[in-house]
Order: structure tokens, then C-alpha cells, then sequence
């Protein structure tokens, strides 16, 4: 929106506020008292980033400079609040506003509407060399240009989505026991965001462009419950619609034609690639929901819940490359999916305290996702618009999963707690996966004590493991080899690797925390959690991973008028993993042990946030700080546990490990700002916020082409920054 219009807006609003003003001088208005709030004013900067380096300051807000309206509430109602009405909104005019109002009976009825925009921005500094003539339709010229141009080619200002959400619901009361409530909220999706274009078979090249995002979801949501002192009941129904306006996109090849580096083949590639865009789906949803006191002081509260998702846009072609288009074997054998999956949840959970000292509780989960779609076979597919293979069949993927708990808490004293409990969950796959049937069991033992009231201290241990009952590398090959011929093998997969959702795992998980509270003046509460999983069976693939969370948060009055808070968190995960080089020469897979390779991946966060309020005039001049920094840093070390010799030299040089760099972010935001109330109803506040963010990260600053490669990125980065911004703004406020 323009500036011109967000000054209007601002107007508007400050006009509106000023009519209120000076009509509330009087306690009421027609029978109506008015009260409210409103906060207007400007920002502007000393130091902005260029535009360039502007995406990750600005990623979900619009800091852009000029008047602001910082907030707006009205509220309209009757000496007995029976009737009411609330309108306000905050950043009118910018990419970022919102919007909102309300009307109802007070204990009656009440409809609300809400309008909310967010922004997303991906990128502010990638290139891009073809054009885009129609949405969704990359074009170059003929003949190619030269790899290299790519790297002059014109930026792009900004790639970024924006959400707008609007939302209306409706609650009614018919009596004190029975009510319903209606909403239906509709989101409208538009932008675009990097994807890469494929054109030929794996190894190939490819082109990073734009998929553009045209979507639009509507949600509707229906409920009605029943309450009574014994017993209550709800029934819910939603409805959801997703609309998709684009159905494909289009890039051109940057190879097609061109020499090195491009490859031979990957110069005779399709001149353009196609691919599909997210299909327009619908889903229903059914949900029944109750819960019952019973004697003893028992409650049981059960759920039962079914969707039913439904997709049936049409098919597009296999492919649109000439030379294979006109294929029979590429014949369609549907117009369309015809796509249905069903699902259930049943919940159930009870609790009873039949004594004082003992409190009893247990629950059951059951979910299952059920693709019924039907199983249509496809004579022949083409893979990136380039390779013909053989037939395939669509697979269905469902599952069931189980959990189940019982637990209880024992008062052992006036200050101590024991909870003890046991566990289960089991996965059901279907033929797809590797492993049809795991269970996972689990006990559960916390501590609490509260030994003086300026004491908490919670201790919590879980252990648990899960085991399989076999694994099947290639279950999905052996079960729909119609579908995949050959993939399994031909992929190189090995034996020894389990998936880490799939495989035999050992669980530790211990929690603690603490709080002191003394009087009303300070309060710090210390933590930490930690937890270390190891796969006990995992050859190749996740062998162990740890985390470490610990923190601390400060809370300190030391006069009445001066608060202090700090905090500070820290967060490490490591994982071990392990992997195989198996070349494929003359159909044959060489497999020996030391072409293996090991990662330790190491994540480290660190986090510090303080601040302060202070009055240094009392209620006449407050000073207000914050202070964010956060740091994080990852580490791949790399390495072969043998050295790689069984192969020839090029396969020996492919199994070597490379070291790679650490990677390393940091974000630090300041806040301040003086507060004058000038007047009764009055303020003045003056602000100042500085942010910088650094980066280093061997994974981005690449160029388009990259020397040698024949693929193309948008050369998009998010680049450091430092901005410091001033504001200004008067607030008013009314009863």
C-alpha cells in the first residue's frame, strides 16, 4: 500500500479518536460509554541495510520508514457491558496490518471478524536470467546463453509470500448449558519461492526458479456443546477447501544446446521441463467428544474423531518433451487420481482420586490413516522429462499407531509427590515399509517437592526402548515391484542401514527444575533436560544422538518502581551417523567395509535475553530496555574410520571424506525507550532498537554458476545486516 494511503488511514483513525476524545469528556454518549486506546506516530531510520541485505531484518514484518499506527482499540458498550462492540487494528497501510471487530450480548452472543496479514520474505538479492512471460512460464532465449551470463543476469527485488487471513465466527448461547459457534476463516496465499527445475534422469542438471503461489484455503468450522454438572458433550464438523489457481510450471533448460560444462547428454536434454504445482484438495472432519464425573472422584473423557480428504484434479501429461509425448505407452489409464484417504482417532482418559493421598489416571490413543485411493497402473512414466522407464503402480501408505499410559501420584508427605507409570505405543505399516510391527515401552518416575513455599523442585526420569519385529530393506520393492522395478537395488541401498523412524533405539530422557521465589522480590528458576538416544542395531545410518538443554530465567524487584529480568539458554544436539559408498560398476555393487564414512554433527545454540523497566519519574517519566542475543553454531566432522583401498583410484578418491567448515549465525537485537505522561490521559514514548545479524556459512554467497557445474541457482543469500531505527509516538487513552 501507498504511502499516501497509510497517511490517510492514519488520519482517518486519529480523526475518529479525536471525536471520541472530546465526546468522552462525558461518561456517556447516547447511553453508550466509550473507552479506548490509541497509539500513532513514525520511524525512521539512522542506519538502514540495503535492500540487498534486507530479508532476514524484515522476514515476517514490514519495517518500512514513514507514520505508523502503532495500535487503535474502541470499545463502545452499555453502563452494564450487556451489549458492546470493539474495533482497532495496528500498522494500517503496511504489509504487516491488521484489522478487527467485535459485537455481542454479553452471556448471549458475540460475532467477531479479524483481518491479518503476514508477510514472508525469502530473499531480497537473488538473479535471475529468464523471463517470465505468463505465471508460472520460465523462458531463455535461443540459443542458450553462455552458463556464465547467468551470473550478470538482473536481480530480483524480493521473493516473498504474503498470507492475508480473514476470519468471522459466531457463538450463541441458546441456554446456559447449550451453545454452538460457527467460523470460517479464509486464507489467500500469493508470492513465489524458489524451486528447482529437473531435466534429465538423477545426476543431471537443473534450474532454479520460481514457483509461484497462488493458493486460496477455506476453513469452515462448526460446534456445539452441552454442558451439565455431571456430564458434557460436543460435536464438531469442519470443512476444509484448498484451491490451487496454477496447476503446472514451466522452465526452460539452460543446457539444451549449450557446450561445456554442460554434458553431451544433458545438452540433447528436453529443451523445457514441466512440473506440477500442489493439487486442489477438499477434507471433511467429524468429531464427537465427552466427558462424565463419576463416584470416587473419577472423570472419564473420551474422543472420537473422522476425516475423509478427497482429491481429484486432472492429470497432466507424462511429459512435455515432443520426443517422447507421442509415446502409446504414455497413454493416461485414468483422467484422475479419484484420490480418497480415511482417517479415525479414537482418544480415551480417565482419571480417579479415590483417596486423598493417591490420584490414578490412564489413557489410550488410537490412529489410523487409510489411503483407499485407487491403485491405478501407469503403462510407462518419464522421469524429468527425459527418460522413459517402465510401468509403475501407485502405492498407498497407510498405518496405524497405539499409545497407551497408566500412571500414579503418591502423596508420601505434605511437601512430597512420587508419580510412577508405565507406557506403550506400536506402529502397524503396511507392506511399503520396511518394518510392518514396532513397539516402544516406556516408565515413567517424577519427583516433586515443595518443602517451604518459596521452593519448587521436580525431578522427572523416562526410559524407554523399541524394538522391531524385522527388517526388510527392500519391502517396498518385493511388495510393488510394478511400481518401482529395480529401484531398490539400483539405488544402492544396503542391508545394513535402518532408518532411524524404523530401527531398534534405547531411550534415555531425564528433566529437572527448580524455583526460588523470595516474597514478591525475586525469582529465578533454573532447569535443564537431557536426553540420549542410541540405536542398538543401526550398522548404517543414526547410531546415537544427545541433547543437552539448560537454562535460567531471573526475575528481580529490587524497589518498587525498578524491575529487572535476564535469562539465558543453552542447547546442544549431537548426533553420530554412518554411512557406505557402493559403487555400481557393469551391474555390479561393490560393498566393503572401509568405504564407510562417520558424522558427528554437533548443533550448539546459545541464548541470552535481559531487560528492565524503571520509573524515573514517577508516573511522569518511565525508561524501558531489552536485550536479545542468541549465537548457534554447527559442526560437521567428517571422517573414515578406514581408509578407502578396495576400490580403483576414482572409486577410492568418491569413498574419501572432505572436511567441511562450521557454519556460525548470530542475532542481536536492542531495544529502548523513554516514556513521558505528559498529561492524565497522555503519553509520549521515544524508542530507539538497534539489530545486527551475522553470518558465516560456507553453504551460501553462491554465485548462479558456479564454475564447472552445469546446474543454475538464484544465487540467493540471506547476508549480514545492522540497522538502527528510531520511532517516535503519542498515545492516548480514554474511559
Amino acid at each position: 500500500m501507498s504511502r499516501r494511503s497509510t497517511i490517510w488511514l492514519i488520519a482517518l483513525a486519529l480523526h475518529f479518536v479525536g471525536a471520541i476524545g472530546a465526546a468522552s469528556a462525558q461518561t456517556q454518549l447516547g447511553g453508550w460509554n466509550l473507552e479506548g486506546e490509541a497509539e500513532f506516530g513514525g520511524r525512521w531510520y539512522l542506519e538502514r541495510p540495503p535492500q540487498s541485505s534486507r530479508a532476514k531484518l524484515e522476514e515476517y514484518r514490514d519495517l518500512s520508514p514513514g507514520p505508523v499506527l502503532f495500535g487503535l482499540n474502541l470499545r463502545l458498550l452499555r453502563p452494564d457491558e450487556s451489549l458492546y462492540g470493539e474495533f482497532g487494528g495496528s500498522k494500517w497501510g503496511y504489509s504487516d496490518q491488521d484489522y478487527y471487530l467485535s459485537v455481542g450480548r454479553l452471556g448471549t452472543w458475540q460475532f467477531d471478524f479479524l483481518w491479518d496479514q503476514t508477510p514472508h520474505i525469502i530473499s531480497t538479492n537473488a538473479r535471475l536470467l529468464a523471463t517470465e512471460p505468463q505465471r508460472g512460464v520460465f523462458v531463455l532465449p535461443t540459443p542458450r546463453p553462455a552458463l556464465p551470463l547467468h551470473n550478470s543476469a538482473p536481480d530480483i527485488d524480493e521473493i516473498s509470500v504474503r498470507w492475508d487471513k480473514a476470519l468471522m465466527r459466531f457463538a450463541y448461547a441458546v441456554s446456559p448449558n447449550l451453545d454452538f459457534t460457527a467460523e470460517y476463516t479464509r486464507i489467500r496465499k500469493e508470492g513465489d519461492k524458489p524451486m528447482g527445475m529437473a531435466f534429465g534422469s538423477p545426476g543431471a542438471n537443473f534450474y532454479e526458479v520460481l514457483q509461484p503461489i497462488e493458493h486460496t484455503i477455506h476453513d469452515f468450522r462448526f460446534r456445539t456443546t452441552y454442558a451439565d454438572p455431571r456430564y458434557q458433550l460436543q460435536f464438531a464438523y469442519g470443512l476444509s477447501v484448498f484451491e490451487n489457481d496454477l496447476t503446472r510450471m514451466r522452465a526452460d533448460n539452460p543446457c539444451f544446446g549449450n557446450g561445456a560444462p554442460c554434458s553431451a547428454g544433458e545438452a540433447g536434454g528436453p529443451a523445457t521441463g514441466q512440473s506440477s504445482l500442489p493439487p486442489s484438495n477438499v477434507a471433511h472432519s467429524l468429531n464427537l467428544a465427552g466427558g462424565v464425573n463419576l463416584p470416587l472422584r473419577t472423570r472419564i473423557n473420551a474422543n472420537v474423531a473422522w476425516g475423509l480428504h478427497l482429491q481429484n484434479d486432472s492429470f497432466l501429461p507424462h511429459t512435455i518433451n515432443p520426443a517422447l509425448a507421442g509415446n502409446p505407452d504414455l497413454a493416461l489409464p485414468s483422467h484422475s487420481l479419484n484420490g480418497l484417504v480415511q482417517t479415525w482417532l479414537v482418544y480415551l482418559n480417565a482419571t480417579s482420586r479415590p483417596f486423598d493421598i493417591v490420584t490414578f489416571g490412564a489413557r489410550y490413543r488410537f490412529y489410523d490413516y487409510s489411503d483407499l485411493s485407487r491403485q491405478i497402473t501407469f503403462p510407462g512414466v518419464v522421469v524429468d522429462d527425459s527418460a522413459l522407464e517402465p510401468s509403475r503402480r501407485a502405492g498407498r501408505w497407510g498405518w496405524q499407531k497405539q499409545n497407551a499410559d497408566v500412571d500414579a501420584r503418591w502423596r508420601l508427605l505434605e511437601s512430597v509427590a512420587l508419580t510412577t507409570g508405565i507406557g506403550w505405543e506400536r506402529w502397524d505399516r503396511n507392506e511399503h515399509r520396511e518394518v510392518p510391527v514396532s513397539n516402544e515401552y516406556f516408565a515413567k518416575a517424577a519427583l516433586d517437592v515443595t518443602p517451604t513455599d518459596w521452593l519448587l523442585a521436580r525431578l522427572t526420569y523416562t526410559p524407554s526402548f523399541r524394538r522391531i519385529s524385522s527388517y526388510d530393506t527392500f519391502n517396498h520393492l518385493e511388495h510393488t515391484v510394478v511400481e518401482d522395478p529395480g529401484g531398490a537395488a539400483a539405488a544402492g541401498q544396503s542391508v545394513l542401514l535402518r532408518k532411524f523412524d524404523e530401527a531398534d533405539r534405547d531411550r534415555q530422557k531425564i528433566d529437572a527444575q527448580l524455583q526460588f521465589t523470595l516474597g514478591n522480590s525475586f525469582t529465578t528458576t533454573p532447569s535443564v533436560g537431557y536426553h540420549t538416544d542410541n540405536y542398538i542395531d543401526s550398522r548404517l545410518g543414526l547410531q546415537q544422538e544427545t541433547g543437552w538443554v539448560a537454562g535460567i530465567d531471573l526475575s528481580w524487584r529490587p524497589l518498587e518502581l525498578v524491575t529487572f529480568s535476564a535469562g539465558y539458554t543453552y542447547e546442544q544436539l549431537f548426533q553420530k551417523m554412518r554411512s557406505r559408498s557402493r559403487p555400481v560398476s557393469g551391474g555390479v555393487t561393490l560393498d566393503v567395509g572401509d568405504f564407510d564414512w562417520a558424522s558427528d554433527i554437533t548443533d550448539t545454540v546459545h541464548t541470552v535475553y535481559a531487560g528492565a523497566k524503571a520509573a524515573l519519574i514517577p508516573k511522569v517519566l518511565e525508561l524501558r530496555f531489552d536485550a536479545n542475543y542468541s549465537t548457534s553454531v554447527g559442526r560437521v566432522d567428517n571422517s573414515n574410520p578406514t581408509p578407502p583401498v578396495s576400490g580403483s583410484l576414482a572409486q577410492n578418491n568418491t569413498a574419501t571424506v572432505q572436511r567441511w567448515p562450521a557454519f556460525e549465525d548470530t542475532l542481536v537485537h536492542l531495544e529502548t525507550a523513554l516514556i513521558y505522561y505528559f498529561a492524565k490521559n497522555w503519553a509520549a514514548k521515544l524508542g530507539y532498537a538497534f539489530e545486527m545479524f551475522d553470518q558465516s556459512d560456507w553453504r551460501t554467497n553462491l554465485n548462479p554458476f558456479i564454475p564447472g557445474v552445469s546446474s543454475i541457482w538464484l544465487g540467493n543469500t540471506q547476508r549480514d545486516y545492522t540497522a538502527h531505527m528510531m520511532g517516535v509516538s503519542i498515545a492516548y487513552r480514554f474511559k
